[in-house]
């Protein structure tokens, strides 16, 4: 009988990608996952792998919330505590690995009374409430950054877990060898689209001419428009409303222009693309500007605030890049050793309940 293994993901794909990740190289090696997740959630769309059993929680957020909600999201707690003791007494699994979000401190809360194993991920620079919640019952937490927790021997600077497709993405030496007339522009705003971009930044690539092709991810509420907007301005576009081939996406383009996600961060890095960041003004304890300033102060990556001036900081440095392209190179060159090599293989290396077996095949 298969040994089971919980993993608890839900809310963004920068929780559920590297999630997955981690659950493949798990079901290859012959372990059974159980995936703890809620009915609306975004791992309903972005997991398609039959051999994953998902259990669901009535688990909702409490930070940020008004006193309504917070009385709700309370209660939902405490439902979803007793919903994953249950979970845990009926599957036995060896131990349980959160990649983040409210969702991840029940399971946690549970496994820990059950006397059963915890590990976490964190996938920003800035630790979220439900892992500093996390870190306290875990055995090891795992961390993409190198300096988001205070350090202690449980703290592992592992990177965010990536599939093995994105090695095979063309090297920035091959990728930038030559200056090119029409340069590939990848543009999008993290695994369900962004609002501003589909908004602004057709109208500020078209100062540009027929200087650059582009492919656009704008999510399935404007893609009609979006793709409206590139027509009427006589630009050459490809308009997507999602993408389960983002490695391809990334081996075609010469300059990414995305917010500053950890996923999305980790890619553009193992890639070795150049890339614009536009970290989103509302998230949480504002990580995507201290995700994107870890890369920016590596030389790596060039941000561009959302705000009067955006337009035209984005024209500028669109500007520069076209045409000082051994720049590119540089940026994604430098992106290139940002993070750990091998991430998936940092964190199942770092799992004493995983067999001897799996802890030598996945590096």
């Amino acid at each position: 009988m298969k040994k089971n293994i919980f993993i608890v993901a839900s809310g963004t794909g920068g929780h559920v990608i590297p999630a997955k990740n981690i659950s493949r190289l798990l079901i290859d090696s012959n372990y059974a996952v159980t995936w703890i997740g809620t009915k609306d959630g975004i791992e309903n769309t972005i997991i398609n792998d039959k051999r994953i059993s998902f259990k669901y929680l009535n688990s909702s957020g409490i930070r940020g919330k008004s006193i309504f909600h917070k009385l709700k999201g309370f209660f939902n707690l405490l439902r979803s505590i007793i919903q994953s003791l249950i979970h845990v007494k009926r599957v036995k699994p060896i131990f349980m690995i959160g990649f983040g979000g409210y969702i991840t401190v029940p399971v946690s809360i549970a496994a820990f009374i059950m006397r059963v194993p915890v590990y976490a991920h964190e996938s920003n620079s800035i630790p979220g409430t439900a892992n500093k919640i996390n870190n306290w019952m875990s055995k090891r937490t795992f961390q993409t950054f190198p300096e988001t927790f205070s350090k202690n021997k449980k703290i592992i600077h592992s990177g965010n877990p990536i599939q093995d497709s994105f090695s095979e993405i063309t090297k920035p030496e091959l990728k930038y060898k030559n200056r090119k007339e029409i340069l590939n522009i990848l543009i999008f705003g993290g695994s369900q689209g962004a609002r501003f971009f589909n908004q602004t930044i057709p109208t500020c690539v078209s100062k540009f001419g027929n200087k650059f092709k582009i492919k656009h991810i704008s999510g399935n509420k404007d893609r009609i428009l979006v793709e409206k907007k590139y027509n009427n301005l006589h630009i050459s576009s490809d308009v997507l409303e999602f993408s389960h081939e983002m490695e391809l996406l990334y081996d075609w383009s010469d300059i990414i222009i995305s917010r500053a996600g950890s996923m999305t961060l980790s890619e553009i890095c193992k890639a070795g693309r150049a890339a614009i960041l536009v970290p989103f003004l509302y998230a949480t304890d504002r990580h995507q500007y201290y995700n994107a300033k870890f890369l920016e102060a590596s030389m790596a990556a060039i941000i561009v605030e959302e705000n009067d001036s955006f337009s035209s900081e984005l024209n500028k440095h669109l500007d520069e890049l076209y045409s000082n392209q051994e720049l590119l190179l540089k940026l994604s060159k430098n992106g290139k050793n940002l993070f750990p090599e091998n991430s998936s293989a940092i964190i199942l290396n770092n799992i004493p309940e995983l067999n001897e077996e799996l802890n030598n095949t996945a590096s």
